[in-house]
């Protein structure tokens, strides 16, 4: 079977990222814009390496310009995967929205023209202010050898950092982003730094420029490209091809297109220079520049003279006879027949593999080279306009588990008039499956043919599942384990299940890869093709994942709730059951459970007996088993409409933590939900009863039954309805009622919504370190001494932030109750005000709950019973 070459799986990620999205796919890479596109990155060895902090921080102007315009290898850096951003599109948060911005930026990236997107294994903590706290969290040895290594791998000719590394960037992430890649550029030439790498086969490698961004026309800049220059390639601008691409990372822009005709023009500064004698660091003023790759010979013929080294005999008529073929591919290139430019680059093939073979001994040329043939091998696929698919047999088929064997259906259309002699149609074993072919496919395949093979895979009864090759044992770990580390340079990891096509073009052997998917409804959008995956046979997915039990009596009860999912191709019996603390019951012991057909699910519920409760953590157990096997997890699906599914998998295991805190009794709640949070579920914790509020309640239902009413996060930024009934909430208040309105962005206009005036900005304050000192401004306030008497220690053990979006100045009627602060910032006291209004109270509350209370922080519950009992005498 052939090898998966590093080559390979960039080409299938280019191709790859956006197949969910087919409606939105760019048209520019296929058909003749595709071919010509590829044809001009056949054309040079020219490479640039871009670094972000965050998905979305990306300059994709930048990079489409050097894609689709120069025809550069293009590849982005990402420090995080965004985890601790807001979401948007839904309630998902942390490591679930880290996979969620993780697929957003892959189709975006497909719309910059990214070759390859890498990470690193740093987390996202939260908004920082400051460099030394980013890089304290994250362990500066620990990102810079991450960073290393991918520049190691990747062996760009230019490396062009997005921040640089000093206040300016604001974020302490960003900086850390600019500061590291310019550390990572002065070692990673270095064999002696990281040496571990160089063990394991990597070799030492520094680019030959490094630039930063973020430069103003008015200081010292070396380059300065106009992204607003249309491409009538694209049908757009660099930059409005971008900004298109940027709309898909919804979970932070909500979708929205901000599209901009006209020059958009982005200064950057060269630092570092092994090209241009006199451009090092000590060059304040260095020399104006056209391109990042003034001074670099980026034809293929030049290769020798970009490492520094003399060309063996023989080596450069070779190496030259590579660009001749190029040119004449593009000189035989027509837009009505883009076919016409394939057996030059069939020629241009064979003459790479001639340069391999010949060039055994020169890693560096190699390493090119292997590249282009690559890049050659796609230029034929686009050309021919072939047509290849993989898809798992059956209607609606969902993910496979391990002992399955289950049929993939490939189909190969050419819709070129140039024959195509077909080898091989199958799909590649990488993880230890028995496959075998079905049926027989022609040897040929003329204008408009196409042929379909089946081919039968079992799988072994061990099949590992398909989870992410990355994975944290908790919120305030800053880093992630890798699990895989023949995964790690992979965007999520590598593709389970690969189709090959083999063929030649005039003689020239050329191989077709693609992912093997899975057909899934996605009504009212029809069906989408996904990635297939393996899960496993049974899932046990357990609610809730952390019980908050309020310590006040001495025996109490926790309900836990298991949703049971058989993926098994038919039927399966067992028993689930708990496995308890000593001392602990259930009711009932054990449940048990038969399935006739796979995705079928049943719910249990368990009511889990706790005669005496310390203050520390406890863990309740699920597990299932059937056919002599145990399942102890289960997985979130993380799905969202143009995204690939991921799954997120969790241990079936209750955290039951015990906390000093009363509420008043009898709570009935009424809760608005914004982008989506876990507050209600912490409300429920604490004994309250809680009510979603819908559009029809905020018109017309009767508000007054509430004890308290809270607004969730960003409400009033996505929740039309909020902002057109917002008066019956403050006529609710004046009444008698209870209103909390947790944080919001400038949407909420206090002088609008709020019962009195205030000012909640666009750069609202915020304090990002959970430790911040706090100072209580009103200890006699009610919302301090009852239901729970709050203390400094209420405020220990915080995740990963304080707050955000503090009200910056307000009405002498609002009391402000609490002032906290990061290092070296003043004190911030528009985090939480409280105001009568008529016989009601008025509270914004921007402390953190959504963080706080999914990871079940004491303090966050005792305030949040104080709050929702604020009404109560």
């Amino acid at each position: 079977m052939a090898e998966v070459t590093r080559a390979t799986l960039l080409v299938l990620f280019s191709s790859s990222v956006l197949v969910a999205a087919v409606s939105q796919a760019p048209t520019y890479d296929r058909g003749a814009a595709g071919t010509w596109l590829r044809l001009q990155r056949l054309r040079t060895t020219a490479s640039v390496m871009h670094t972000t902090a965050h998905p979305d921080d990306e300059h994709g102007g930048m990079l489409a310009m050097m894609s689709h315009g120069v025809g550069a290898r293009v590849t982005l850096l990402t420090l995080t995967r965004g985890e601790s951003g807001d979401n948007a599109i839904g309630p998902e948060l942390f490591d679930a929205l880290g996979l969620i911005r993780t697929e957003e930026l892959l189709v975006a990236d497909r719309f910059y023209g990214l070759d390859y997107q890498y990470f690193t294994t740093a987390i996202d903590y939260g908004f920082s202010k400051r460099l030394d706290e980013a890089l304290d969290k994250w362990g500066r040895e620990h990102v810079l050898r991450d960073v290393v290594r991918v520049i190691r791998t990747d062996r760009p000719f230019v490396l062009i950092s997005r921040f640089q590394g000093n206040p300016r960037d604001g974020h302490g992430q960003h900086q850390a982003a600019g500061l590291l890649t310019q550390e990572a550029w002065k070692v990673a030439g270095d064999p002696n730094a990281f040496p571990e790498q160089i063990t394991q086969g990597l070799r030492p490698w520094q680019p030959l420029k490094l630039y930063i961004g973020g430069v103003r026309e008015n200081e010292d800049w070396t380059i300065g490209i106009d992204t607003g220059e249309y491409d009538p390639i694209l049908g757009d601008s660099y930059d409005g091809f971008a900004r298109f691409g940027l709309s898909f990372q919804r979970s932070q822009n909500g979708g929205r297109v901000t599209p901009r005709a006209g020059s958009s023009v982005a200064y950057y500064r060269r630092l570092q220079s092994r090209i241009t004698p006199g451009a090092g660091a000590g060059a304040s003023r260095p020399t104006k520049e056209r391109s990042f790759f003034d001074g670099i010979d980026t034809r293929m013929g030049g290769i020798f003279s970009v490492i520094d080294r003399p060309a063996p005999a023989g080596a450069q008529a070779r190496l030259d006879a590579i660009d001749r073929e190029v040119d004449a591919a593009i000189g035989a290139f027509s837009m009505g027949d883009p076919a016409a430019c394939v057996p030059a680059l069939a020629r241009g093939l064979a003459a790479t593999r001639e340069a391999i073979d010949f060039l055994r001994n020169e890693p560096e040329v190699l390493f090119v080279l292997d590249l282009k043939e690559q890049q050659f091998m796609d230029a034929i696929d686009t050309a021919l306009g072939l047509e290849f698919t993989a898809v798992r047999d059956g209607e609606l088929a969902g993910p496979v588990v391990p002992g399955q064997s289950f049929d993939v259906r490939l189909a190969l259309a050419n819709r070129s008039r140039v024959p195509v002699s077909l080898t091989a149609l199958t799909v590649v074993a990488r993880g230890g499956e028995n496959v075998q072919p079905m049926d027989e496919a022609p040897a040929t395949l003329g204008y408009s043919q196409r042929v379909e093979r089946r081919v039968r895979v079992a799988l072994p009864d061990d099949a590992p599942v398909s989870k992410p090759y990355f994975r944290r044992d908790g919120i305030q770990q800053h880093r992630y384990d890798i699990v895989d580390t023949t995964a790690i340079y992979s965007p999520t990891g590598t593709p389970r299940f690969l189709a090959l096509a083999s063929y030649a073009v005039d003689g020239v052997p050329v191989r077709l890869y693609r992912i093997v998917r899975t057909r899934e409804s996605q009504l009212p959008y029809g069906d989408a093709l996904r990635e297939l995956k393996v899960v496993p046979v049974l899932a046990v997915n357990v609610r809730p994942r952390l019980a908050v039990v309020p310590r006040v009596t001495a025996a109490q009860s926790v309900p836990v709730d298991v949703e049971l999912l058989n993926n098994k191709d038919g039927p399966i019996a067992g028993a689930l059951a708990l496995r308890l603390p000593t001392g602990w019951t259930s009711d009932p012991l054990q449940a048990p459970f038969a399935f006739a057909r796979t995705a079928e699910k049943r719910q249990f519920r368990f009511v889990v007996s706790i005669p005496t409760l310390a203050d520390r953590d406890y863990r309740i157990e699920v597990v299932a088993t059937a056919d002599g096997r145990e399942y102890r997890e289960g997985y979130d699906v993380i799905e969202k409409r143009d995204l690939e599914t991921r799954f997120l998998f969790r241990s079936a295991d209750v955290r039951v933590r015990g906390v000093d805190v009363k509420i008043a009794p009898g709570l009935v709640v009424g809760y608005v939900m914004g982008v989506g949070d876990e507050v209600p579920s912490g409300i429920s914790q604490l004994g309250a009863t809680v009510e979603l509020l819908d559009e029809e309640d905020l018109a017309s239902g009767d508000l007054r039954r509430f004890d308290a009413i809270m607004t969730g996060t960003r409400a009033y930024a996505v929740r039309s309805d909020l902002r057109t009934y917002n008066h019956r909430l403050l006529d609710y208040v004046k009444t008698g009622g209870n209103l909390i309105v947790l944080y919001n962005t400038l949407e909420l206009d206090p002088k609008t919504f709020a019962p009195y005036r205030g000012e909640l900005t666009a750069r609202a304050e915020e304090v990002s370190e959970e430790d911040s000192p706090v100072d209580i401004l009103a200890p006699t306030h009610p919302a301090f001494r009852r239901p729970n008497v709050i203390t400094m220690a209420d405020f220990d053990g915080w995740i990963e932030q304080r707050g955000t979006k503090f009200w910056s100045s307000w009405d002498p009627a609002y009391t402000a109750l609490l002032a906290t602060w990061d290092k070296g910032q003043s004190p911030q006291r528009g985090g939480w005000l409280h105001a009568k209004y008529g016989n009601g109270h008025y509270t914004y509350f921007a402390y953190a709950f959504h963080r706080q209370l999914p990871y079940g922080v004491p303090g966050a519950y005792r305030l949040l019973a104080n709050l929702l009992s604020l009404a109560r005498p």
